[in-house]
């Protein structure tokens, strides 16, 4: 009677051990989880930041193109346009 008293007891102790190991193993999987959030969090936002920084460099290089190609190649003056139709016509 007394081992199987024994027993019990051992077997409660145990019982309780597993029950503490698999609570901090829950509580450590509940921080790695919300760590892993917090890292998505902001790689996502680091993401967002860099897609904004590329269009708006994309869009200061479209204009720089224009202004170049405005640069090498310029309307004509209103006189020499007036002198070419005036050409053209005779």
């Amino acid at each position: 009677m007394t081992s199987f008293f024994a027993q019990e007891v051992r077997l409660s102790k145990r019982h309780e051990e597993i029950v503490s190991q698999r609570l901090i193993l829950l509580q450590q999987m509940q921080n790695k989880f919300g760590n892993q959030n917090t890292e998505k969090g902001s790689q996502l936002q680091a993401a967002e930041t860099a897609f904004k920084r590329n269009l708006s460099l994309l869009k200061d290089i479209e204009a720089a193109e224009k202004s170049l190609q405005t640069r090498i190649h310029p309307d004509p003056r209103p006189e020499v346009v007036s002198l070419e139709g005036n050409k053209k016509r005779q």
